[in-house]
């Protein structure tokens, strides 16, 4: 299992990094070149900024019971279910 925070404008970055850290589950941030992250704690992937650049991204790389923390319930949403992950 897996926490992916798309990070591009997501205001719950630094406490999902917290929980996921207390719990032993690992914790990837997903942004483009114009939201850049690097927090302790996480995996930080930087991607080209273009429209749902970092989606795309996050969605190609979610498998079955990862979670996926996001404000945007479109694609990464729709992919996280499809996959079995969670969205939240």
């Amino acid at each position: 299992m897996t926490v992916f925070i798309d990070a591009d404008g997501c205001p719950v970055v630094d406490i999902t990094i917290r929980l996921s850290k207390q719990v032993g589950v690992e914790c990837v941030i997903i942004c483009d070149t114009s939201h850049v992250f690097e927090k302790e704690g996480a995996k930080t992937i930087t991607v080209s900024k273009g429209n749902d650049s970092a989606d795309f991204v996050l969605v190609n790389m979610i498998q079955k019971d990862d979670i996926v923390i996001t404000q945007d319930y479109g694609l990464a949403a729709e992919r996280a279910i499809q996959t079995d992950a969670r969205a939240g």
